[in-house]
């Protein structure tokens, strides 16, 4: 049995020689050829030693140039081992080989274990470890078996290490060993809590229910960035991360939407009481969540029945609220509605009966009655049902030239403290709307508005500025302004010439001018003569047909009482001294040096 294992050790002995070269191979057995029997004792109890060192090295470390170097090593003993083995037989037989284990050698040169697979290995946190185990084989025993111990757990990230040992029949052990590293490349699990996207109403708290995180690793914090700005409406962006002991980052993110879908509020009375003969009424205000603006409309008007083929009243407000008649209602159209009449003679009896209006007696009021709709900018509306009672101003006999009526000033004079009306304390413009005003000044004019109450004072504001487009984009723009107490003016003096130039105006009349700004003939080739003919579309039709550089702005009055009135007011600029307006050039204004005529002498135009 023993013979047959030694052939079989030696049979298998040729397989271990794949690893080394056939040149190394051809001196490996040159060399063992020449040796005697006792060297090569010698020989192979020596590279036993060094077997069992190069082994024992290669299994403390994990270093790959270390463990190449030593397997090359290794694979060269085992092939000059098995020559020697072949050798021995040769000279002393089957039998002289059983002897040097059978007759007193002790066998002390321990198995090989090769560790199979990865050294080291890596594992994924919670992921089961499958160990692809080792092989040992021992030089006089063959195969051997390999037992194992291991402290690996995938539940926490770390260095672990599986130790296998193999133990040949004489009590020889070897041991080898296997780094397993249990890694973390996971990110964390994060789950949005609640509605994803949300909503928040316009103006209101937003309250965000926020996000959970799960790892393999354990407890992890969530960290939430961006923000929700409730006051303006918009998408907006909230992004959780969480991050794990690794420095592995999860990510989730959830939208809030920002939006408006409360209804703007009615804070003006829904009655407005105001005299016959007016137009002007009151304004309709409103509150709303939405800074944008509010814009009001109104609905069809319905009033009294008038006589005859006069135009009944119709009720108007502008987009900004401000309410008004179409045509000043007349009490004393209505249609009667009751029949008065006349005394009775001296015989009791009645020779007529006349048409009147019952209000002349009982003060009723010809009331109008219309739906008004505030609308903000996300389309949000409100209604509202105004009724506007007018009221008889001078009874049956209202005309002012009999004495009677409206002519006393007794009948306009009492209702500057009446509930839900502002007739008496709405100011009322008495300054024109239209100013006119030359190039390159700065004053204009006072605004002025008056209210028929005493002691109530009026203060001015102006809003943005209307105004013609400039040539030069970096120049200024030119804007009206007002003082508190009325008084309009420039920020900037206007310069009539610095308009965008009127193309097709100015190719019908040929005009054109040498200002630089327009003859800017770089890279042209042309010539200044030339260059003036080719660019003479440039120019302003105004130069000649008088037409103004208009600005225009909204003038608020606002009395001290918070009653408001507009009015749009027109800044009508006019050119002076044409197009060559440059007083150094004598002509234009003519009070340069040249002419002193006045007369431009450029195409004939008078400055």
């Amino acid at each position: 049995m023993k013979n047959f294992y030694l052939v079989c050790l030696t049979i298998l002995s040729f397989g271990l020689t794949a690893e080394v070269s056939s040149e190394r191979l051809s001196q490996i057995d040159t060399s063992v050829g020449s040796m005697s029997m006792n060297e090569l004792r010698d020989r192979r109890a020596f590279l036993i030693n060094e077997q069992s060192y190069l082994q024992e090295t290669q299994g403390s470390t994990q270093n790959p140039s270390t463990v190449k170097s030593t397997s090359g090593r290794l694979a060269e003993i085992r092939a000059e081992l098995s020559a020697i083995q072949k050798a021995l037989i040769a000279i002393v037989g089957v039998a002289a080989i059983s002897s040097l284990s059978d007759d007193g050698y002790n066998d002390n040169v321990p198995p090989v274990i090769t560790v199979n697979g990865a050294n080291p290995a890596t594992v994924e946190l919670g992921d089961a470890y499958s160990d692809a185990g080792a092989t040992a084989f021992d030089e006089y025993h063959g195969s051997t078996t390999v037992t194992s111990s291991s402290n690996v757990d995938t539940s926490a990230v770390g260095s672990y290490t599986v130790t296998y040992t193999a133990t040949d029949l004489d009590g020889n052990s070897a041991s080898a060993s296997r780094t397993v590293n249990v890694v973390d490349t996971t990110a964390p699990v994060v789950t949005v809590l609640g509605d994803n996207p949300a909503t928040s109403e316009l103006d209101a708290t937003y309250t965000d229910a926020g996000a959970t995180a799960t790892d393999l690793s354990g407890a992890v914090e969530v960290v939430t960035t961006g923000e929700v700005v409730t006051d303006k409406l918009g998408e907006y962006t909230l992004t959780y991360t969480a991050t794990d002991a690794s420095g592995n980052a999860g990510t989730a993110s959830r939208t809030v939407n920002v939006t408006d879908t409360t209804s703007p509020n009615f804070t003006s009375p829904s009655t407005f009481t105001i005299d016959e003969e007016l137009t002007e009424i009151g304004v309709v205000t409103a509150t709303d969540n939405d800074a944008e603006g509010l814009t009001f409309t109104i609905g069809e008007t319905t009033g009294p029945a008038i006589r005859g083929a006069q135009a009944a009243s119709q009720l108007q407000i502008t987009s900004d609220g401000v309410l008004s008649f179409d045509i000043a209602p007349d009490y004393d159209l209505q249609v009667p509605d009751i029949f008065l009449e006349s005394e009775p003679d001296a015989f009791n009896t009645t020779s007529n009966t006349i048409e009147s209006l019952s209000g002349y007696e009982t003060g009723a009021t010809m009331d109008f009655t219309a739906t008004v709709t505030v609308s903000d900018s996300t389309g949000n509306t409100s209604t509202q049902d105004i009724t506007v009672q007018v009221r008889d101003v001078g009874g049956v006999d209202d005309d002012t030239g009999t004495g009677t009526g409206t002519g006393t000033g007794t009948a306009t004079g009492t209702g500057t403290t009446g509930v839900g009306s502002n007739l008496n304390t709405r100011p009322q413009f008495s300054s024109s709307d239209t100013f006119v005003v030359d190039e390159n000044v700065t004053d204009i004019g006072t605004v002025v508005a008056t209210v028929p109450a005493n002691g109530i004072t009026i203060t001015y504001t102006i809003g943005a500025t209307t105004a013609p487009a400039y040539v030069n984009e970096l120049r200024a723009q030119s804007n009206l302004q007002i003082t508190s107490g009325g008084d309009l003016s420039f920020d900037i003096a206007p310069d009539y010439d610095l308009q965008v130039p009127d193309y097709a105006s100015a190719i019908d009349q040929d005009l054109y001018d040498d200002r630089d700004a327009y003859l800017d003939c770089t890279g042209t080739g042309l010539g200044a003569a030339a260059c003036q003919q080719t660019l003479k579309t440039k120019s302003l039709d105004g130069y000649k047909s008088g037409a103004t550089m208009n600005f225009t702005a909204i003038v608020t009055a606002t009395t001290s009482l918070g009653v408001t009135n507009n009015q749009t007011v027109t800044v009508q600029v006019r050119d002076v001294g044409g197009f060559d307006d440059d007083t150094g050039s004598g002509t234009g204004t003519g009070t340069g040096t040249g002419t002193g005529t006045g007369t431009n002498t450029i195409d004939g135009i008078n400055g």
